[in-house]
């Protein structure tokens, strides 16, 4: 869990509800050789939500280059989700401890 998307330095959970312009987001590691970018960003722009809203919860994909953009925008035409922002990848911010493994920590 973390924060990206904004232009100020060092967000926390408060500076993001505030509205600093960050999103609040997962980044995501993927192996090629288990799952294809394209089948990956399947998988995620299916559970994206293609409505605004508060910059705090907006979906979006920050790509790491112009070929994953590439790959987003032709999955996103095909699945209909053509309002998720592709976005260019922009600085990367850890949430607070607290903020991490927050669904494992309430099954507890």
């Amino acid at each position: 869990m973390g924060y990206t998307g904004g232009k100020s330095s060092n967000p926390t959970y408060l500076s993001v509800c505030s509205g600093d312009g960050h999103t609040e987001a997962v980044k995501i590691e993927f192996d090629p050789s288990v799952i294809s970018y394209e089948d990956l960003m399947s998988r995620v722009l299916r559970e994206a939500s293609s409505f605004g809203g508060k910059a705090q919860y907006k979906s979006a994909v920050w790509a790491q280059d112009e070929d994953q953009a590439e790959v987003a925008r032709r999955v996103a035409a095909k699945l209909n989700k053509t309002r998720v922002p592709i976005l260019e990848q922009t600085k990367w911010y850890d949430a607070e401890d607290y903020h991490q493994k927050y669904l494992e920590k309430r099954r507890r």
